[in-house]
């Protein structure tokens, strides 16, 4: 598995997922709501023998970034496990990282060092553990 990191609106992004995020059953996947980018998100984007297995986009807001929406083929924890360590390897550790994630992906999570902060019916806010953020 590679695991590559894109700016928000590069081209190979586009070419990467587009077929992912424009397919009903991914939206279903993610409950609906649609995907989003901007010049503000990384997208961490795991591939398999050049197919797209999974994808966490990473919104940059001063020293905040924030995990809203993503996808996982088979919510595979290998593919979670890789994204998110990724993710938490290339960001400084001044950034404080938070993650809106569906209750279904709590484990996902937690086992990669993010603790819940907040739920809801659906969703649950996580902050990084190792990233800015405090354990209460």
């Amino acid at each position: 598995m590679e695991i590559i990191k894109l700016p928000g609106e590069d081209q190979q992004l586009y070419y990467l997922t587009a077929h992912l995020v424009m397919n009903e059953e991914v939206v279903a996947y993610n409950l609906n709501y649609p995907f989003k980018t901007s010049p503000a998100y990384h997208w961490f984007i795991a591939l398999e023998n050049g197919v797209t297995i999974g994808f966490i986009p990473l919104k940059f807001d001063g020293m905040k970034a924030v995990i809203n929406n993503y996808y996982v083929v088979d919510d595979d924890s290998t593919v979670f496990k890789a994204l998110l360590e990724n993710i938490l390897s290339e960001t400084s550790k001044n950034i404080e990282i938070e993650a809106i994630t569906q209750t279904k992906h709590i484990k996902h999570f937690e086992q990669n060092g993010f603790y819940a902060v907040a739920f809801w019916k659906r969703f649950v806010k996580m902050r990084s553990v190792e990233h800015g953020a405090k354990c209460v």
